[in-house]
């Protein structure tokens, strides 16, 4: 045994060596890689000037967070920078890249196919720059394990590519205010994992796939302001979790699908400046989680279903340019969180509700419609109001004392 402990003790002596230029070699990879990056952008504040060749570690670069064991780089946050210039291929060196964020420059040129290739990267942010072109079929096509990407507020153009189901591991897709084109490929909704998908502010055409009840875990949805067409699938109500759906601002049509009923933790419902038709559904109160619901701006006719009145969360109701008829609903008056509403331009008669009056109200807007008889505010609190437009109806008589106290006016 006293033999072996020398030999063992210099054979380690021996690799001490090997190992230091071996893991020398793996930290000039990282070095390496953001200086190849650094030479295809420009720094016009110069605040990268402490990422030096010379340096045998970039751990205390700015910008560049290291895994304390290992000394490989594994966040880039390079946000609000002015950097301007293409994103490089020497990021693909970073092999223990988790978190990469450059948004808020002016990276310009085309997405780099190869950078969702790296194994390690969990969170890509590279929204608000001006990446232009098409999204390469490659990029989500060699997607191995992110979990967030957001492309927001660039130029990308083009159509979603259809593999974008290939990334199962997303979370979270933010790909709004492009000049995206084309239909929604289908097969975007097998990312079941994902919770969060913004595609608004594009060019988006065609009717919404049906298919999306398998994204089982989705709790946002953002299809806001593109062209989209037809009927609301039937099964938009079967995503359980959703807990905000915008398709606000495109030319859908037809009949709120009854599936909505089942979302009962829906908090947040903007189906505004489409053309939907028919009645109010009764269905409507049960979402009793809706703190906003906005149906403005489409056909919907007929008179509120009492059931709104079951809405005790809501707090803005938002119902312009529409034809609904008689009176509001006495039972609104269970709302106690509400506090702004909008009926403006539509077909309701009757009196001015007094119960609108005993709600904190700060908003209270019913112009243009057919409202008559003259306008009674009870003298209990009102003081919260800041808008009340009451204008182009048929009321008689005085403007009551009590608008006078309306301090927030």
């Amino acid at each position: 045994m006293s033999t072996l402990l020398p030999l063992i003790f210099s054979f380690f002596y021996f690799l001490l060596p090997l190992l230091s230029r071996s893991a020398l070699l793996t930290l000039n990879d990282d070095v390496l890689g953001l200086i190849v990056f650094k030479a295809d952008f420009k720094d016009p504040y110069s605040k990268l000037v402490s990422w030096n060749e010379d340096d045998e570690s970039p751990c205390n670069w700015l910008g560049v967070k290291c895994d304390t064991d290992t000394n490989k780089i594994v966040e880039l946050a390079l946000d609000g920078f002015s950097l301007s210039g293409k994103i490089g291929r020497g990021l693909l060196q970073l092999q223990s890249l988790r978190s990469l964020s450059l948004s808020r420059n002016n990276f310009s040129g085309e997405l780099n196919a190869d950078l969702l290739r790296l194994d390690s990267l969990r969170r890509v942010d590279l929204s608000d720059n001006s990446l232009s072109g098409s999204i390469p079929d490659e990029f989500f096509g060699q997607c191995r394990s992110p979990r967030f990407l957001s492309l927001a507020n660039n130029k990308l153009s083009g159509e979603v590519p259809s593999n974008v189901g290939y990334c199962s591991t997303l979370a979270a897709l933010n790909l709004s205010s492009n000049l995206l084109s084309g239909s929604l490929p289908r097969k975007i909704w097998s990312l079941n994992a994902l919770r969060s998908l913004d595609l608004s502010d594009n060019i988006l055409t065609g009717d919404i796939p049906a298919g999306i009840s398998l994204m089982f875990n989705l709790r946002s949805l953002s299809l806001r302001r593109n062209r989209l067409t037809g009927n609301l699938p039937e099964d938009f109500g079967f995503c359980s979790l959703l807990k905000s759906i915008d398709v606000g601002e495109n030319l859908l049509s037809g009949n709120l699908p009854s599936s909505l009923q089942r979302l009962s933790l829906c908090n947040y419902l903007q189906l505004d400046s489409n053309s939907f038709t028919g009645r109010v559904p009764t269905w409507i109160g049960d979402m009793n989680s809706l703190q906003v619901l906005d149906l403005s701006n489409n056909q919907f006719s007929g008179w509120l279903p009492n059931s709104i009145g079951n809405l005790q969360a809501l707090e803005k109701l938002n119902f312009y340019e529409n034809g609904l008829t008689r009176s509001l609903p006495e039972s609104m008056a269970n709302c106690k969180n509400l506090w702004d509403i909008d009926f403006s331009h539509n077909l309701l008669t009757g009196n001015v509700p007094s119960w609108l009056f005993e709600l904190e109200m700060r908003k209270i807007v019913l112009s243009g419609n057919k409202l008559s008889g003259s306008i009674r505010i009870p003298s209990m609190n009102s003081s919260s109001i800041m808008v009340i437009d009451l204008s182009s109806n048929a009321f008689s008589g005085n403007i009551p004392l009590e608008i006078s106290v309306m301090h927030s006016l």
